[in-house]
């Protein structure tokens, strides 16, 4: 992993970002917990994503299908033997975007709200080895699917999994 993370971003901004993150407090309650102004807090955050993102990107990738067959969960040996991703489609509430235009874009139906969607693969034993660019609400599962390059990240001779185990893809 990037250990000259350290040298780009403080580690309080590091905690600051993850709270948020995990949690979703307002940047007013962060701005009172670490007593910092809301400007300030909101730059930190806006500032420590990319930086964090980069260190964590080099923690996604596709291990060997030989290391996914060795995880593969118990349950999954018999029925899913060739299983080495399970896909699935987060879907983040955003703010209400000022244009219409990107209103329209990201309004889900679903949720009811303005949201992104993300496509997510993990291997059968939970590691991520795939995240999709952001992808308006009003887009769909397949859609993302698509145009994501999913697909061109899955080895040969595989199958992958959506969502809820109902639909089993071969490839």
């Amino acid at each position: 992993m990037n250990t000259h993370i350290l040298e780009k971003i403080h580690h309080v901004d590091v905690l600051i970002t993850l709270k948020k993150i995990r949690t979703d407090d307002v940047y007013a309650r962060l701005a009172d917990d670490f007593e910092m102004s809301v400007t300030y807090i909101h730059n930190i955050f806006t500032r420590s994503i990319p930086i964090i993102a980069g260190a964590l990107q080099e923690l996604i990738f596709w291990p060997s299908s030989i290391e996914i067959k060795k995880r593969l969960p118990i349950p999954f040996r018999v029925r899913y033997k060739n299983v080495v991703s399970i896909i699935d489609c987060l879907e983040i509430e955003i703010e209400k975007p000022s244009n219409p235009i990107y209103q329209a874009m990201t309004w889900s139906d679903y949720k009811k709200c303005n949201t992104l969607k993300f496509l997510i693969s993990s291997t059968p034993d939970g590691m991520i080895t795939f995240i999709s660019g952001a992808f308006g609400g009003r887009a769909s599962d397949k859609e993302i699917i698509s145009q994501s390059n999913f697909l061109n990240e899955l080895p040969n001779a595989c199958a992958w999994l959506i969502e809820d185990l109902s639909k089993l893809i071969l490839c």
